[in-house]
């Protein structure tokens, strides 16, 4: 437990963790760590019921604060964000506190639906095209290989407005929409332009009537923001390429001849850009008046900006302006209103990307999607989830400890910052990618119970499914007829629940069960507990002590699962596959 988990730099915390009796732990002491070297710190005891607590004074005197508990006894350990370990651990698994800001209170609060605008709605489908697109009716199937980027089916922005009965109803809380700006693709990750909304989607108006109209309805909008690469049609390349002596030839990496360039990944389509120029940060960055800036004041009022292949920017060979990128991005943000969001793309280890000011947190992942998918994943979509051998199968306690590993590396906030999900715009469906429509449905119900911002990929509510990134890119189907009604039902039970509950979106993590077939884990806050139990086979009961929750009160709100009282024990039933949720209290952090 920490007395303020956003501490600001200087200020000293109470963290205080609780030993049961049971437990066989003798004297603790915190290990922390003051400007590079190790400091141990003593700290007071008291009784509360069978166990004793520890609260020790932390100062928070570094950008980032380490610290993990010396547990003595028979038997001594550390006790560290990866747990209990027997072992001297090094500091990377210590736990975290940033004093570099806090993430917005909102943002684990919130559950989000991705957009990808061309493929949701569409106000006009007569609407011209560009000489680039080839126009598709909304039932068509997407086209193959390169083809399927062209492929226009004529979704825009007033379509979205037009459908926020459906968003309103879901109950979520934010749209987040892949890049508007002007491009050469449907995906419009190339982008012509920074400085103006694509005509196709409507236009710059279409994305104020848009913010404006969510905003009415209590719902958040963000949208993407390319900063490692613009695409080769873009403005600033045009000049760039027609005169290298140009302000602009300094945005990228140019050889000898304008044809000699780098670019993302080598896609020629894709220039890569150089954010040792002072002139691409001003405009693209630094300050209210870039285009980062831009669209988070008025008229446009944007909740915050996803960065593309954050994960990249900045980084090319032996240079190295990452930090510097994100560190501007986020002052840029915090000038202009501090309750905005800032998340960055990332697949895979983010923890060197969470030091300093800079994204609030990250696409999760690392910690959420794929330690999921390597347990309730088929073995196809394990393979081809990423480039090399994918995702291995795991049983229940490597995926919890693959979880506990992501955790540990980053501070407590990044992680209530980052976004939680399972599939997006560049995987295949979720639906696609499970074992069966049971296991489909427990991966939905952990993303939404695990620290987070959870997010859903439009019409993954009504089942829809799709291999690889481009199928996966399908039509929303506006014939309700052709929903799945009883998945829709049921996502919307979920996310009523994400959204009333303080546990889920605040609340810290311990694992209760790490089987093979059954995980369960407590999400506790001051306010809440509330006990996950996800089963992807039949599984034993779940038998924990009324002595060490403190109570023999449990209630079921979410799934068919059941509690009873057995000899001293609350008993956590659940017929799998499934995932059932239960309220356990009273609230022992209170009484703490």
């Amino acid at each position: 437990m920490v007395s303020n988990p956003t501490p600001a730099s200087g200020e000293t915390v109470e963290v205080s963790v609780v030993v049961p009796d049971q437990s066989g732990v003798g004297p603790v002491m915190l290990r922390t760590v003051h400007d590079g070297e190790a400091t141990f710190v003593e700290g007071r005891s008291r009784r509360v019921g069978a166990s004793s607590v520890w609260t020790f004074d932390l100062g928070c005197h570094n950008e980032i604060v380490n610290y993990r508990f010396w547990c003595g006894g028979s038997e001594p350990h550390w006790l560290t964000g990866e747990g209990l370990v027997g072992h001297d651990p090094t500091d990377r698994s210590d736990f975290k506190l940033a004093t570099t800001g806090a993430t917005p209170k909102w943002v684990p609060e919130t559950v989000w639906y991705q957009i990808f605008p061309d493929r949701f709605a569409s106000a006009d489908p007569n609407k011209p095209l560009p000489e680039w697109a080839r126009h598709s009716d909304w039932d068509a199937p997407i086209a193959r290989g390169r083809a399927a980027m062209s492929q226009v089916y004529g979704g825009d922005l007033d379509g979205i407005s037009g459908h926020l009965d459906h968003l309103i109803d879901l109950g979520v809380g934010g749209i987040y929409l892949t890049p508007v700006f002007e491009a050469r693709s449907n995906h419009r990750y190339d982008a012509s332009s920074f400085d103006r909304v694509d005509p196709l989607l409507g236009g710059d108006e279409a994305l104020v009537r848009l913010a404006q109209a969510c905003h009415r309805a209590g719902i958040r909008v963000i949208s993407d923001l390319t900063l490692n690469h613009t695409g080769s049609s873009h403005e600033w390349f045009q000049a760039a390429q027609a005169d290298l002596g140009s302000p602009e030839a300094g945005f990228y990496f140019f050889g000898d001849e304008p044809d000699d360039y780098e670019a993302w990944l080598g896609v020629a389509s894709l220039p890569k850009l150089d954010h040792s120029s002072g002139e691409l940060r001003r405009r693209l960055y630094e300050g209210p008046r870039s285009a980062f800036g831009k669209f988070l004041g008025a008229p446009f009022e944007l909740d915050g900006w996803r960065i593309d292949v954050a994960n990249m920017t900045g980084r090319l060979g032996l240079s190295d302006l990452n930090r510097q990128v994100r560190s501007a991005a986020r002052a840029t943000l915090d000038q202009i209103d501090p309750d905005k969001w800032l998340v960055g793309e990332h697949f895979f280890d983010y923890s060197l990307d969470a030091t300093g000011p800079g994204w609030h947190g990250c696409m999760n992942y690392g910690g959420v999607a794929r330690p999921i998918l390597s347990w309730l994943g088929s073995e196809p979509a394990r393979r081809t989830f990423m480039p090399g051998p994918g995702v291995d199968a795991r049983a229940g306690g490597s995926v919890a400890a693959s979880i506990d590993a992501v955790m540990s590396s980053v501070p407590w906030q990044f992680v209530l910052g980052s976004m939680a999900l399972i599939g997006s715009h560049d995987t295949s469906r979720w639906h696609s990618m499970a074992a069966s429509p049971e296991l489909a449905r427990i991966g939905v119900a952990l993303t939404m119970t695990l620290p987070g911002s959870p997010c859903i990929f439009y019409g993954d509510e009504i089942g829809l499914t799709g291999v690889g990134n481009h199928e996966s890119r399908r039509t929303m189907p506006w014939n309700r007829d052709s929903w799945d009604r009883a998945e829709l039902d049921w996502y919307r039970s979920l996310i009523a629940l994400r959204g009333s509950s303080q546990a889920l979106a605040h609340g810290g993590l311990r694992w209760a069960e790490r089987a093979d077939d059954a995980l369960a884990f407590i999400r506790e806050s001051a306010e809440e507990r509330m006990l996950v139990r996800a089963c992807r086979a039949g599984a034993p009961a779940l038998r924990l002590s009324e002595q060490l929750l403190g109570t023999n009160q449990a209630e079921l709100v979410f799934g068919d699962g059941t509690v009873s009282r057995v000899d001293g024990n609350l008993e956590f039933d659940l017929e799998g596959p499934g995932v059932a949720i239960w309220r356990i209290g009273p609230q022992a952090l209170t009484q703490l």
